[in-house]
């Protein structure tokens, strides 16, 4: 009967292993590039690091146990998967953390559990309850990393080598010290003590301590992470803000001077003339290049009530034209409305370059265009732009084609804040393969502000 138990321990052992590997190639596949073999000789291999990790542990130490499977999973991770070093090393120290950490966590509190259950009980579990513990593990497991994989997306995606690097460390010391504590485990903590600090409080105190670290761990990784992200992210805004600011700028300057020049359009016609009359052609064609040069032909069409906004419009028209995507504009910005210049240009700014940036997903035999208008609704100002697209249904402003949703970038950020910041609101939709995005902003409100 015994055998018979230890077989069944067994085989839920190698299931267990296995349900690991396919969670680890899964996380990697999702957040790294796979190389050939990846989806087969990868899990197989660290199926098998598992078991040899496991012998080692029993025959050898402890330690020399994780180190080899810290080894093989940091080794599989960078032979399997391409991309930048800094980026697999984070990976596979998010992966090697999560799965050590929340196997930790998860048996350290069966343990507890068990011995605030059973006081009498035995010192060692029995097979039946190995076999729980081990399935508490799985289950536990599994469902961190599906909760991980969000956060994991953003942490994961579009950041810099040395922010990589600074995010992988602290995971890799946090392994290293529950690998000092499990050996300390097994080298006489757990040992009999006084007659009022027996066994079975030595192991309840033992385990329990084991779940505060693993747990305190884990939220140490994830409170590091997570603030690490949003640290850069709003950074990143910033710095964008800021090119906004400088782009937007020059493009007034330009405008500023094409208004210039179109003001002094009348004393070009009659200079135009004079060399016509006098047919000096290669004189004529040398004036009517510079004039095109300055900005004087082929400029403005875009009257919009604030100047910042026309150039903005008139460049971002040169934009889609060049792209060949059809260009429909109508808008007037109220005067004395109370929103500032800038955030007018933050919020085009970053409609127009994701219109663009779906209109070039297009085939080239579909029909491209973007259109944006706005106007006054009793005491409220409304833009709203519509774009040919081919992204997912939905109504969140999330819709996107992109295969990972947080995978986003900064410009529906900068939306959603300038548009926070007037107490507005932001709504979009898809129909057919129209998207549409719709701002409110109260003029009452931000004539106020």
């Amino acid at each position: 009967m015994l055998m018979y138990q230890e077989k069944y321990l067994f085989f839920i052992s190698m299931l267990c292993y296995g349900g690991y590997a396919w969670l680890a190639v899964n996380f990697c596949k999702t957040h790294l590039a796979p190389k050939k073999g990846a989806g087969i000789i990868f899990p197989i291999l660290l199926f098998f690091s598992y078991i040899s990790a496991d012998a080692i542990y029993q025959n050898i130490s402890y330690l020399a146990g994780a180190a080899f499977f810290h080894a093989m999973l940091f080794g599989l991770a960078f032979l399997f998967f391409g991309g930048q070093t800094e980026k697999k090393l984070l990976a596979a120290a998010i992966l090697d953390s999560g799965l050590n950490l929340v196997r930790e966590l998860a048996g350290s509190a069966f343990y507890v559990a068990w011995l605030l259950a059973w006081p009498d009980a035995p010192a060692n579990l029995g097979n039946m309850d190995q076999w729980l513990c081990m399935a508490l593990q799985a289950a536990a497991t599994a469902g961190a990393f599906c909760l991980l994989k969000g956060p994991a997306a953003s942490v994961l995606e579009g950041k810099v080598r040395n922010w990589y690097l600074m995010g992988a460390i602290p995971l890799m010391a946090m392994a290293v010290l529950l690998d000092v504590a499990g050996w300390g485990a097994t080298k006489g903590i757990l040992l009999r003590g006084e007659d009022r600090w027996n066994l079975y409080y030595n192991q309840l105190l033992s385990h329990g301590g084991n779940l505060l670290l693993a747990a305190s761990c884990i939220c140490a990784a994830c409170f590091y992470l997570s603030g690490m992200d949003r640290v850069y992210r709003e950074q990143k805004r910033r710095e964008q803000y800021q090119s906004q600011v400088a782009a937007y700028q020059m493009l007034e300057g330009q405008y500023r001077q094409m208004e210039r020049l179109r003001h002094d359009m009348k004393n070009h016609v009659i200079g135009l003339l004079g060399l016509l009359e006098q047919k000096e052609w290669e004189k004529m064609k040398d004036y009517l290049n510079r004039m095109a040069e300055a900005g004087a032909l082929g400029g403005g069409g875009e009257t919009t009530g604030n100047k910042a906004v026309d150039a903005l419009l008139y460049q971002k028209r040169k934009e889609a034209e060049g792209h060949g995507i059809r260009w429909e504009s109508d808008m007037q910005v109220p005067r004395g409305c109370g929103i500032e210049d800038f955030d007018f240009c933050v919020l085009i700014g970053n409609i127009l370059d994701n219109a663009m940036e779906a209109c070039e997903k297009l085939s080239q035999e579909t029909e491209k265009f973007i259109s944006i208008q706005s106007r006054v609704r009793k005491s409220f100002f409304l833009l709203e732009a519509r774009n040919s697209a081919k992204q997912k249904p939905g109504n969140s402003i999330t819709c996107t084609d992109k295969e990972n949703p947080q995978r986003h970038g900064i410009g529906i950020p900068n939306i959603l804040g300038v548009a926070g910041n007037y107490n507005g609101a932001v709504e979009t939709k898809l129909e057919g393969q129209v998207f549409t995005i719709s701002i409110l902003l109260p003029l009452n409100l931000a004539e106020e502000a």
